[in-house]
């Protein structure tokens, strides 16, 4: 690496390195994490968006600005969570600022990073200060960096590092969240692992593929404040946490990045026991635990997983379906300042939201006034509403005989395996001509049971 310029092959080692230093670093990122709510996942979530930037480029591509673009159209489809969709905006003013160069000074990288800081601010409706955005923007803002006159890019990254972890460290100063928790933020400190793994790369150390286990040591002391707390506790206090049962990989991702501290893999055939529920509340600290069970077959299994560990402190919402629980994720407002407000809240438009599922026939039956015939499509709520070996037909007919449905307003559309986001769209599409007045939204849920989840609210 010629160290006075960037090349787009220089570029693509540069962010490489990043990449597999946060990763090592992620659980450190995810430990810290408690703003905007304690999910825990900003590690996972800043690792997952820049993996998708190196997925979606030629390593081999010379231009720097023909590099940039690619690995910014790659993170921008990879966002995941607050901090990944900061980070993706980040990446794409850092983009555009060298869009027209081959290869990059160091002048040049100075005015891509004001211009990514630029573009993750004007991303976030109302931008906090202490988070990774003022990180962003003081590691180039309060460091001298613009007014220095640099030739090469090693003292440039120092220079640059040493003012992201300064800013990083007076991160709790500014947010009483942190300041409260002890810690500082953690997309500034998941921002940072990746600028020292680039670092690295500059100078010549790249993290080879076998080092990539995650690292499990302990949270950096300069991580913390002096009188913190977490200094000798990894788990974190929280006011309220939530519980959820999910089946289905991307079903599981969303309520992790909803804010659900721990995440039962069950469902449908694969019900959970009490004991896991009871590990699963073993395993977050909080005055008040909120469980969702997400199906009618596990509600019972909550409850009594609740009396075996503290009736007074675990509360069971009694959502029937993963629709329900997700409703009721939407509702969550953490800042109120009691439990019953906060399940009144959770609970308040449950009764309004209607389950839909298309699945597939394992046997001929006639259930409901419904003839069903093996390996065709089933559509149901509480009942067989109908059949057909089209899976759009059995789904509009489904919809059809849904008593109150020009009551409802929005759809969340949830596809499993095997059905494509194209799919998934096109099915919208012939929904939404058939009900004009709904509003749709779709997630990839990766169920294994269900082609179709419909939220119907």
């Amino acid at each position: 690496m010629d160290g006075t310029v960037l090349t787009g092959e220089d570029l693509y080692s540069l962010f490489t390195n990043g990449y597999r230093n946060l990763k090592q670093n992620a659980s450190i990122v995810d430990a810290l994490n408690v703003f905007p709510i304690p999910d825990g996942d900003t590690g996972k979530n800043m690792s997952m968006t820049w993996l998708g930037g190196i997925e979606n480029v030629d390593k081999e591509e010379k231009s720097a600005g023909k590099m940039a673009k690619a690995f910014s159209k790659g993170t921008l489809l990879s966002a995941r969570g607050n901090s990944g969709v900061i980070l993706s905006q980040f990446v794409r003013g850092f983009s555009q600022g060298i869009k027209e160069l081959d290869v990059v000074t160091p002048p040049d990288f100075i005015l891509a990073m004001e211009k990514a800081s630029q573009k993750a601010y004007s991303a976030v409706a109302v931008p906090t200060e202490g988070t990774m955005l003022t990180v962003m923007r003081e590691c180039i803002e309060n460091t001298g960096v613009q007014d220095a006159d640099y030739t090469e890019f090693s003292p440039l990254f120092t220079d640059i590092i040493k003012g992201m972890k300064k800013s990083l460290l007076n991160t709790p100063n500014i947010l009483p969240c942190l300041a409260e928790a002890g810690v500082v933020d953690s997309g500034g400190a998941g921002l940072l692992y990746i600028f020292e793994g680039m670092n690295m790369a500059l100078q010549g150390h790249m993290i080879e593929e076998s080092e990539m286990e995650e690292d499990t040591a302990e949270t950096p002391e300069e991580f913390f404040t002096p009188d913190s707390k977490r200094r000798s506790m990894r788990k974190r206090h929280v006011r309220y946490a939530i519980v959820a049962a999910a089946s289905g990989e991307g079903m599981i991702e969303y309520f992790k990045n909803e804010g659900v501290l721990a995440v039962i893999d069950g469902g449908q055939t694969n019900n959970p026991s009490a004991k896991a529920f009871v590990d699963a509340f073993k395993s977050v600290d909080a005055d008040h635990i909120i469980v969702l069970p997400n199906d009618g077959n596990i509600i019972l299994t909550a409850k009594q997983a609740a009396k075996i560990f503290d009736p007074e402190k675990v509360h069971v919402i009694e959502t029937k379906s993963m629709a329900e629980g997700y409703s009721a994720m939407s509702m969550v407002d953490y800042s109120l300042p009691t439990v019953d407000a906060l399940i009144h809240e959770m609970t308040h438009y449950l009764p309004n939201v209607t389950t839909g599922y298309i699945t597939t026939a394992t046997r001929d039956a006639n259930i409901n006034g419904v003839d069903v015939k093996e390996g065709a499509y089933v559509g149901l709520t509480d009942d067989i509403l109908s059949c057909d070996t089209d899976i759009t037909e059995a789904t509009l007919k489904m919809f059809a005989s849904l008593p109150d449905i020009d009551d409802k307003q929005v759809v969340t559309v949830f596809y499993g395996k095997g059905i494509s986001e194209e799919d998934a769209l096109s099915l919208g599409d012939a929904l939404m001509e058939k009900y004009p007045l709904l509003e749709f939204g779709y997630i990839n849920g990766k169920m294994d049971v269900y082609s179709y989840m419909f939220a119907i609210e």
